[in-house]
């Protein structure tokens, strides 16, 4: 089962992982409001319109506005609804955006992937983290598969803190970056064990210029024979 960004985000929440403030929209009116709610509250003037669809790639794909003020807000939300948004993971014939997702903007200093899932082969859960955040995972492995560090996870002891250490060295990031790090992913191998998830990722992973880790992104999708104990 798949949910939105938004609604990942608020499970993200609830596990302590640091997101963005954001609000979901179903209308232009609505993502003028959020909009101008999250410039109060934040203090600036950057906000950034996602269309929510069952997809990756939507930036490519155009479905991802950075801008700049409420009036900017709208003229994205008037594009970005009913629009269709053909991505790598639609297929040619494209979802339709039916909702947004207003979030604040952020000053970004890097930008990573990070994502657990299961490992058939080892019958695991493996957690693998890449310094190519922002870009399809797919692309890396197959151009780049130095980059993609990961780590298996032995059910009967969990997530080791020697292994978040490790996928952080392999990351490059610096020591206050790390202690952000280690609780980031702490909470989202957490979340994937309780949730019954079979895939969570966040692409990208920022880290800001005062060295704190944050979910840009959220991907969850559950395993459905698990739903009975939700």
């Amino acid at each position: 089962m798949n949910i939105h960004e938004y609604q990942a985000k608020e499970v993200f929440r609830r596990y302590g992982i640091p997101t963005p403030q954001g609000i979901a929209a179903f209308s232009v009116a609505e993502a003028v409001e959020a909009a101008k709610r999250l410039i109060h509250d934040t203090d600036s003037q950057v906000v950034v319109v996602k269309a929510q669809i069952h997809a990756g790639g939507r930036g490519k794909a155009g479905g991802v506005k950075v801008v700049k003020g409420a009036d900017a807000a709208k003229s994205a939300a008037e594009e970005l609804l009913g629009k269709v948004l053909v991505t790598p993971q639609t297929g040619p014939e494209g979802k339709k955006v039916q909702r947004l997702y207003v979030e604040q903007g952020l000053a970004i200093a890097g930008e990573y992937y990070l994502a657990a899932a299961v490992d058939r082969e080892s019958k695991r859960v493996v957690i693998m983290a890449s310094s190519e955040g922002g870009v399809d995972i797919e692309e890396v492995a197959e151009k780049h598969p130095e980059k993609i560090h990961k780590v298996f996870v032995d059910p009967a002891v969990g997530l080791m803190p020697y292994q978040i250490r490790q996928l952080a060295y392999g990351l490059g990031l610096s020591k206050k970056a790390q202690r952000s790090f280690h609780k980031l992913l702490s909470s989202l191998a957490q979340l994937f064990v309780e949730e019954d998830c079979s895939i969570a990722e966040v692409n990208p992973m920022i880290v800001t210029a005062d060295q704190e880790c944050i979910a840009l992104d959220a991907k969850i999708n559950f395993v459905g024979n698990g739903a009975f104990r939700h």
